[in-house]
């Protein structure tokens, strides 16, 4: 039997170191350089950039980017090789300046299509953006043949999305670049608010007619402006974990706000923990007392009402009570607050499992105390807590590991602990995964490691008893 177990054992650590090499053999494997199949010459790298800008305006109404595009020449300073089926391409570009064109005579053209929308509103005639777009034409053909030309360095990537197939990265500051700031034209136009007619302040906030026929002029068909994907999966998973991770964590030192959470958290345990012990013992004492000889009837019944209402509701509603209701009002912080509540509430739980161990010491030890000339209070304290502790020490040290996780619940009193930590990232980042699971690994870490001691500490009771 037992060379069956182990046999068993020695199997499955097998599996398992076999599986931990093939994931670390898969990773390794994934970021070993992946090159393209074919070299790109000057020639074609500049027809591959040239024809993708020339399809990006509006095939009828974009006249502004079809002129743009028109006038876009190019020409390739150098070509290297990236270790993700990626040709970095420096260039130098010339293309119309549609952004400064468009803020020349930005008030010019949203006045012609203001006029011509609320005079069709006044006469009864149905607004179309497209027929407001063609009105025009003419004026932004005359426009771009006056706007002078833009020029400068960048540095853009083609991708190899399958053999011997290379597409332009598109990201919007390619884009914005090479149509002579395209793209800022668009969000500026998105965020018009206000236009003149007759010299009055008129909103459009929610008329997006007049937007719209102007943006057709200056508009792209839609392009994918994300990353192509190349490569080995998990590589790519990895590299968006890694850069996910340093976002979140690494920019800007984020990572401070779980330390100086953790650190909150971990005092407002400490703190709680104690109060909790010492006020249970005090309360788990006085309803011992009373059990057995009838003493201290009116404390008990204040104690028995206390176990009552903070066992009978919820750690997060005390915790706005005592916060809201009775602490804020008199100025005390919010730190006092989230220790005084669950002080309170650990002493409930506390009282109780002190009450089990004290009330499971047998009787005979009180007697033989009494018999060898100790008082009540003295066979207390010398013979009865003691055995009491020692049976109810590896509850106590759970019962600390449950005040951990319960302490969570302070954030909701702006109290800037773990929790509020991983919250404020998440705030930061726009990012729910990466900052709810950190939090969690933490706490996570923490109990295991109490749990170890507390198991250790289980062991060494059970050798004393021998």
């Amino acid at each position: 039997m037992k060379k069956s177990f182990v046999k068993k054992k020695l199997i499955a650590l097998c599996v398992s170191i076999a599986l931990v090499v093939c994931f670390v053999a898969t990773v390794a494997i994934s970021f070993i350089p992946h090159r393209v199949s074919n070299e790109l010459t000057v020639d074609e790298a500049q027809k591959i950039i040239s024809d993708t800008i020339k399809e990006l305006p509006r095939d009828t109404l974009g006249v502004a980017m079809q002129k743009t595009a028109d006038s876009f020449a190019l020409t390739i300073n150098s070509i290297e090789y990236g270790p993700n089926k990626d040709v970095i391409v420096d260039c130098s570009y010339s293309v119309v300046d549609i952004k400064t064109l468009y803020n020349t005579h930005k008030e010019d053209m949203f006045n012609k299509v203001c006029t011509q929308y609320f005079d069709n509103v006044e006469s009864g005639n149905m607004n179309n953006a497209t027929a407001l777009s063609i009105s025009l034409f003419s004026d932004v053909n005359s426009y771009i043949a006056d706007t002078t030309d833009v020029s400068g360095d960048i540095t853009v990537k083609i991708y190899e999305t399958s053999k011997g197939v290379f597409s332009l990265y598109l990201s919007d500051e390619t884009v914005n670049t090479l149509t002579g700031g395209g793209v800022d034209v668009l969000n500026d136009i998105k965020n018009v608010k206000t236009v003149k007619y007759l010299g009055n302040d008129v909103d459009i906030t929610n008329n997006n007619t007049i937007r719209t026929s102007i943006e057709y002029l200056f508009g792209f068909d839609n392009y994918d402006s994300s990353e192509p994907a190349t490569g080995n999966a998990i590589r790519k998973w990895c590299i968006d974990f890694a850069d996910e991770f340093k976002r979140n964590f690494i920019n800007d030192d984020h990572w401070l706000y779980l330390v100086q959470g953790l650190g909150t958290t971990l005092a407002i345990t400490c703190l709680a923990g104690v109060m909790g012990i010492v006020l249970g013992f005090v309360v788990s004492i006085i309803r011992c007392t009373n059990e057995t000889t009838g003493k201290f009837y009116i404390i008990d019944g204040i104690c028995r009402f206390y176990l009552t209402v903070v066992r009978g509701t919820p750690v997060m509603v005390q915790l706005l009570i005592i916060y809201f209701v009775i602490l804020l009002p008199i100025g005390l912080p919010k730190f006092v607050s989230a220790v005084l509540c669950f002080g309170l509430n650990s002493g409930a739980y506390v009282a109780e499992i002190v009450r089990g161990g004290i009330m499971s010491v047998d009787k005979g030890q009180m007697e033989a105390g009494r018999s060898l000339g100790f008082n009540y209070a003295q066979s207390m304290i010398y013979f009865i807590i003691p055995q009491a502790f020692k049976a109810v020490l590896p509850s106590l040290a759970n019962e600390f590991i449950t005040l951990l996780k319960e302490s969570s619940v302070a954030f909701y009193i702006g109290v800037a602990d773990l929790t509020q930590g991983g919250l404020k990232i998440r705030s930061l980042t726009y990012s729910n995964f990466m900052p709810l699971i950190a939090v969690a690994l933490v706490y996570l870490a923490i109990v295991l490691i109490l749990t170890k001691l507390v198991g250790l500490l289980e062991r060494r009771l059970r050798k004393s008893e021998h």
